[in-house]
């Protein structure tokens, strides 16, 4: 017989044992080939699992949010960041920073911060203020004047005499109030802006920076923050919100609840859609109140009457949250015809009133 050439260039089998694993070979091979195959095959199924998986990880660890609450200028402060765990930390640093900074120089319940010795001093001699002291006031000055009187940050000796600092046993009595009011208005106030000295012109007087101080802190945490590179969250301090400059993922706007002043822990059916960068600012008896003969007065005192808001409650969406804060003071204070004039001044602003 002639034998045949192999493509393997192998000789002829000697034997039948070794002819028959010569034919089995190739078929072996193939299937050892296909396995490899099929192997491999498997792998690259299994690292694209693995790697869908952490995308849809990653995807869904940015549209959760983390958040932290902790006490600051008398109230709570809450921090939400969509970023992460390691930016919820440190925006929270960075808040804590920014809102002692300001404790520093607003407290009424630290002898040694610069308010302190402002209202223990003023009445003496001219008193030489901060930068940031001076910023506040400049603020306040502008916001007495366009809420009509309304927002008037002499107003801590009627808060004194209603129980604010030091609760009493009874209301004040006209009497009381009438005298109080002898030595509260802005007016009242002695300025001089190229030594940025502050001094009041009747003794007695004492000034509350509580209707503008958080929604300043507010803001100048979000400065920071947005320094530090995060951009998606919001500040809370007490009731004073402020967004950062992009919207949670997949969102345009942030959802923002008003909370009922009616009913403590429950929060009122409509809803605010608010752009990213803007601040939310809630005034009212939410928090601080307190309650004689089973009647119950807040804490937002008129300065032209000496007697506290009528209004519940009062939100306002603005461009900033030092902004939102006096406008929510104001407006709880002046109601819709202080309102009415702020949307005129600013056409971008929201108020929202609760009765």
């Amino acid at each position: 017989m002639s034998e045949k050439p192999e493509f393997n260039d192998r000789k002829a089998p000697a034997n039948a044992e070794e002819h028959t694993q010569n034919v089995l070979e190739p078929v072996l091979r193939l299937h050892r080939a296909l396995k490899i195959c099929a192997l491999l095959l498997a792998a690259l199924l299994l690292a694209g699992v693995l790697i869908w998986g952490v995308i849809q990880l990653f995807a869904f660890g940015r549209s959760a949010i983390y958040q932290n609450e902790f006490p600051a200028m008398g109230t709570v402060a809450k921090v939400s960041v969509y970023t992460g765990g390691d930016d919820l930390q440190i925006a929270n640093e960075i808040c804590q920073k920014e809102f002692a900074a300001v404790v520093q120089v607003c407290s009424l319940y630290d002898p040694q911060s610069e308010l302190s010795r402002l209202n223990a001093s003023a009445a003496g001699e001219p008193f030489v203020c901060s930068e940031m002291m001076w910023e506040l006031l400049m603020r306040a000055r502008t916001a007495y004047v366009e809420s009509d009187g309304y927002f008037d940050i002499t107003i801590k000796p009627l808060m004194d005499l209603w129980g604010f600092y030091q609760q009493r046993g009874t209301p004040p009595d006209a009497l009381e109030i009438r005298e109080t009011m002898r030595v509260v208005g802005f007016d009242k106030l002695v300025f001089d802006e190229e030594k940025r000295t502050l001094c009041f012109s009747v003794p007695g007087m004492a000034i509350d920076l509580g209707g503008i101080a958080k929604g300043y802190a507010a803001d100048r945490a979000a400065k920071a923050i947005r320094a530090a590179g995060i951009t998606s969250g919001v500040i809370d301090l007490g009731g004073n919100l402020r967004m950062l400059p992009d919207p949670p993922p997949g969102k345009d706007f942030y959802r923002v609840a008003i909370r009922d002043p009616h009913h403590a822990g429950e929060i009122l059916d409509e809803k605010l859609s608010v752009r990213p960068g803007m601040a939310v600012s809630s005034s009212g008896d939410y928090e601080r109140f307190v309650v004689y003969n089973g009647r119950r007065y807040g804490h937002i005192i008129s300065p032209k009457t000496g007697y506290p808001a009528t209004v519940s409650a009062v939100t306002v969406v603005a461009d900033n949250a030092m902004d939102a804060d006096v406008f929510s003071t104001s407006c709880c204070l002046g109601g819709e015809a202080v309102a009415a004039g702020l949307k005129t001044k600013y056409p971008g602003i929201t108020i929202h009133f609760t009765r």
